[in-house]
């Protein structure tokens, strides 16, 4: 069992010794008194330290947006790129002002 000393856990953990004993406090990490100073198992160390895993299936659905169909309100902004009738780019913030509007409503 090899023990260590605060300030080698926030070295270790690449924080504040402040931080190091809130954890202990809240008892996020186990730590134990040795006289009077304070040390901490190198093996709760390890076992506080978890690696983030990144949900990729959240990931995906991020990625991948929601699908439009023709009944969605939001289609007919999208439409209007598409339009027959001849379009003013300069006057796009109008045209979607105006779309947006209308999908409010």
């Amino acid at each position: 069992m090899q023990l260590l000393t605060i300030q080698e856990v926030a070295q270790t953990m690449r924080v504040n010794p402040i931080t190091v004993r809130r954890h202990i406090k809240a008892g996020n990490l186990e730590a134990v008194r040795v006289g009077r100073r304070i040390r901490v198992k190198k093996e709760s160390v390890n076992k506080f330290i978890k690696p983030i895993v990144p949900k990729t299936q959240h990931l995906r659905q991020i990625l991948r947006g929601k699908p439009t169909s023709a009944d969605d309100p939001l289609w007919k902004i999208v439409g209007m790129a598409s339009s027959a009738k001849p379009t003013d780019a300069s006057k796009k913030h109008e045209y979607l002002a105006d779309a947006y509007t209308h999908y409010k409503r």
